[in-house]
């Protein structure tokens, strides 16, 4: 296998059409991951272009039969795996790959690999270890025999709970406080991104691989979304007008898609909008709430939620990591079951 770090259009095209192939057909996946994709090969948002992305390409006899993004965040002492699509049955090319990889960190001076972190948390987290249903909007969906080509390494476990609204509901207590719950205004909208950004510092920045984020970085991931969303999807925790928390949900767009094949966004507004009625589930995307208001802000944020989510079937959550015991113990007692489940790995250069 000859491994091509990719640089010309027509390398970009080959890349980009060997994942098209791959999960041409498939049940279970709806394309929303390529705009993300998209915004790391050509460097558009703030973040890729501070970053070293080379993507690369296996090719054996003239043919592709892997692809990945080699990404180091400046800001991490790690390189990544973003990305990584590859044929089943070639486990030896795998490794051959793997040794590539292992020679591209040492040449960063890194000594550790993660292999299934898109870029940023932000971005997509996880390699799938199952799927019960197709995947979820700014949830990651990839071939579940990559997993037995990273078995040995070691595994960071990560899962996604699920629920119907009037269950979760039921559990959430109402007090009595201080704080108070507002929308996002979106006619200001970048700078009430710059806002959300530096909540999500403050508060999940202790998260496992999580890095700091720059100026623009959510305005950069969610500018084009701004046809979707409505004010409520994001809501603020604030106390004497300081932001101390957050939540970011929002209905399945994916829900109205059709799977195993590329939308568009054009194609994503235009369904969305003859469609919306349709969806039958909604996101938590994310949650954050400074350490001293936990507990009470964040009931008042999920209560808060609880008035827009009650004509949904499901409400299930984005990743959570298993080894975040306070995440894993909120929605074990909230949510109870597990929709998804995904792992992270780490290699040792």
């Amino acid at each position: 296998m000859e491994i091509v770090a990719v640089q010309t259009k027509k390398e970009i095209k080959q890349f980009k059409e060997f994942r098209k192939k791959l999960y041409a057909n498939d049940p279970y996946y709806v394309s929303t991951a390529e705009f993300t994709l998209d915004m790391l090969l050509n460097k558009e948002t703030a973040f890729a272009k501070r970053a070293e992305i080379r993507p690369i390409m296996g090719i054996d006899c003239g043919r592709v039969i892997l692809t990945a993004l080699l990404i180091h965040n400046p800001k991490d002492d790690f390189l990544q795996i973003a990305f990584f699509e590859a044929l089943e049955n070639i486990k030896a090319e795998v490794f051959c790959f793997l040794d590539y990889a292992k020679e591209f960190a040492k040449g960063l001076n890194l000594k550790k690999i993660i292999i299934g972190l898109n870029g940023h948390l932000s971005y997509g987290v996880g390699i799938s270890l199952d799927m019960k249903s197709r995947n979820t909007f700014d949830s990651t969906y990839t071939k579940l025999y990559y997993a037995d080509y990273f078995e040995g390494y070691k595994k960071h476990d990560l899962v996604a709970f699920s629920n119907t609204p009037s269950t979760v509901l039921e559990k959430l207590p109402c007090r009595e406080s201080s704080i108070k719950i507002r929308k996002i205004d979106l006619k200001k909208f970048e700078e009430e991104m710059e806002l959300f950004r530096t909540i999500c510092d403050e508060t999940i920045g202790t998260t496992f691989l999580y890095s700091k984020t720059e100026q623009h970085h959510f305005y950069d991931l969610l500018k084009d979304m701004t046809f979707f969303l409505r004010s409520e999807n994001l809501l603020f925790a604030e106390d004497d007008g300081h932001v101390v928390g957050f939540v970011f949900w929002h209905p399945d767009y994916n829900e109205v898609l059709k799977s195993g094949r590329q939308n568009s966004l054009l194609e994503i507004a235009v369904r969305y909008l003859l469609r919306k009625n349709k969806i039958k589930k909604v996101k938590l995307n994310a949650i954050g709430v400074k350490k001293e208001y936990q507990g009470i802000a964040t009931l008042q944020l999920l209560n808060e939620v609880g008035k827009y989510v009650g004509k949904y079937d499901v409400i299930e959550t984005n990743f959570v990591w298993c080894n975040n015991k306070k995440s894993m113990a909120l929605n074990d007692a909230l949510l109870q079951n597990v929709e998804r489940r995904f792992a992270v790995y780490e290699v040792n250069v």
